[in-house]
């Protein structure tokens, strides 16, 4: 199976979420009622949507890290090693 909106099967996921009710047609016209079907969640994908609930409430910067480089910046004490940047020219060269 091919799952192309993980979005909203997370909000499924973390509803426990029932199947609606259905409606059927009988022959006198009548609507008779038809009691969804129930969807129970493994534990693992209970844990999925746990984690996919963190990750989609997680900032996108880390502020941090951030604040971190921006003090060993300012002090004059971040470094880079030359061997990490010309590795890096090189990866993004070749």
């Amino acid at each position: 199976m091919i799952v192309n909106n993980v979005n909203s099967l997370s909000n499924i996921y973390s509803s426990g979420a029932t199947v609606a009710t259905r409606y059927a047609n009988t022959v006198g016209g009548a609507r008779e009622v038809h009691k969804g079907d129930k969807l129970t969640l493994s534990s693992e994908a209970q844990s999925f949507s746990e984690m996919l609930s963190k990750l989609q409430n997680a900032p996108e910067v880390r502020q941090d890290k951030v604040n971190e480089f921006e003090q060993k910046i300012a002090n004059g004490t971040y470094s880079v090693a030359a061997e990490n940047i010309a590795a890096s020219i090189l990866t993004s060269r070749f």
